[in-house]
């Protein structure tokens, strides 16, 4: 199957999951010739109102929640990703609604007051305010989850900016079948997106390019979220991190062990844990019954798993999942530290562990594979989080009515705390890694009116000299 790119020099392939790609790829002269020819288009897409943005993604997210358009892409996506057809859908839905028009509305309202301020001077009381966007922006995605796409790829649009977008060798489909439904609504959309795609070992492309954009926009591993950081700071390119996460769920109390345990087995089950808001681990109160709790959470994992199975056309994964159980068994087993509950098969893994997982240990958990931890203290819960996953914090799907908590893990870098059952959910307008993107994306222009603001300047000026003095200047 061919994918080919905005545009490209010729192809390479590629076999992922038995699956033969041929993708296109660039070289470093065609990609700047892409951001130059970008670049030129800076006013024309500053000019575009963004109502007009918002109709285009309301009708792109409209034509992919219809399952006779995006069929054909689901069967795609799901020998790439190697997650089932069923459970592809249910990420569409989730994925596609937040771009529908009331969704959007409510983003652009929570994360800049005023959606008209990119496009107008706003009335202030010291004058005018505006946003602007920054320009071209280069998006550097992941292969982890397909979400990152249209979440990069609208915000890009909505800022008003010139968007160039990388995608992964691992997942290197769905950003241009996006790409093309956007375009199938509006052609000037090819004024604004472009996606490419070269090796990532090529550090002089991406140097080339950090060079000649405004700011750039990462998604992906340690290494690589390294790599361009240090490369953004050499050029002094706006930065902007959506690096390598671990979100956790954390239980207080249960009135139902049947509801709550479904809820966490949704979580867990969407993007196969591989999405940064996916749970890794649970601390449950010693105050309940994990071991009743994790026989429910089995339960509902075998359940969910007929609604939404795994996938197996990759063999590595059950072989994994099989080294993995075999590796808790090892260190667990022995000192009776842990039970594990889990599928005959390689479905789904639940490990009861009376001491906390490693950060090697954490970075296992994928493919439904979870780690339920009970707790004495939520100090002991904070501790856990300062020495092992500091950096590293997102979610925290949270069944508990404790404040003082809710503070102490969002001190220490929790960005989103939701219901149990939604970790997936994030709801239009709330935080990102700890900050919004549309803000990230812009920057704010003011106009100051010198009759909208009076002052005493004799004050000020008295004030100024006093400090001269006090100085010694």
């Amino acid at each position: 199957m061919k994918i080919p790119m905005t545009v490209s020099n010729g192809y390479v392939r590629r076999n992922i999951n038995g699956f033969d790609l041929e993708i296109g790829f660039s070289d470093e002269n065609l990609i700047l010739n892409e951001i130059e020819r970008l670049k030129n288009n800076k006013i024309k897409v500053h000019d575009i109102e963004t109502e007009k943005t918002i109709e285009i993604l309301d009708k792109c997210a409209r034509k992919w929640l219809d399952r006779e358009y995006s069929k054909e892409h689901v069967k795609v996506l799901s020998k790439i990703i190697n997650q089932s057809e069923e459970l592809i859908y249910k990420e569409i839905e989730i994925t596609m609604q937040m771009l529908l028009k009331e969704n959007v509305k409510r983003l652009l309202k929570e994360e800049l007051e005023d959606e008209e301020v990119l496009d107008r001077w706003i009335d202030t009381y010291y004058g005018k305010v505006h946003r602007q966007p920054r320009g071209v922006v280069f998006h550097n995605v992941s292969g982890n989850a397909f979400v990152v796409i249209p979440v990069s790829v609208s915000m890009g649009l909505l800022s008003k900016n010139c968007n160039i977008v990388k995608v992964s060798a691992y997942e290197p489909y769905f950003a241009y079948a996006f790409y093309n439904s956007l375009v199938e609504i509006d052609e000037s959309i090819k004024d604004r997106l472009s996606i490419i795609y070269f090796d990532s070992s090529r550090s002089d492309i991406y140097e080339g390019i950090v060079k000649n954009v405004n700011a750039v926009i990462h998604w992906g591993g340690e290494n690589s979220r390294n790599f361009m950081a240090n490369l953004c700071a050499k050029y002094n390119v706006h930065f902007i991190e959506h690096g390598p996460k671990v979100s956790f769920q954390v239980i207080d109390e249960i009135d139902d062990y049947d509801e709550i345990s479904e809820y966490a087995a949704r979580d867990i089950i969407l993007w196969e844990q591989r999405a940064c808001l996916s749970p890794r681990i649970i601390f449950i109160s010693k105050d309940l019954d994990a071991q009743k709790f994790c026989k429910y959470l089995a339960n509902s994992l075998e359940k969910l798993s007929k609604e939404y199975p795994k996938s197996y056309s990759n063999p590595w994964d059950t072989v994994k999942t099989i080294q993995d159980r075999q590796y808790v068994l090892l260190k667990h087993g022995l000192s009776k530290t842990g039970e594990i509950y889990s599928s005959n098969n390689a479905d789904y893994t639940v490990v009861e562990s009376k001491v906390f997982p490693t950060k090697y240990d954490v970075d296992r958990c994928f493919s439904r594979f979870i780690y339920v931890c009970p707790y004495f203290s939520k100090d002991e819960i904070i501790s856990y989080i300062d020495q092992n996953l500091i950096g590293y914090l997102q979610t925290m799907g949270y069944n508990g009515k404790d404040e003082e908590f809710i503070e102490k893990v969002t001190l220490m870098g929790v960005s989103i705390i939701t219901q149990i059952g939604d970790m997936s959910l994030h709801y239009p307008g709330t935080s990102h890694d700890g900050l919004f993107n549309l803000q990230e994306l812009t920057f704010v222009v003011s106009r100051q009116d010198r009759v909208n603001y009076k002052f005493n300047i004799r004050d000020l000026l008295t004030i100024w000299f006093k400090r001269r003095i006090k100085d010694g200047n």
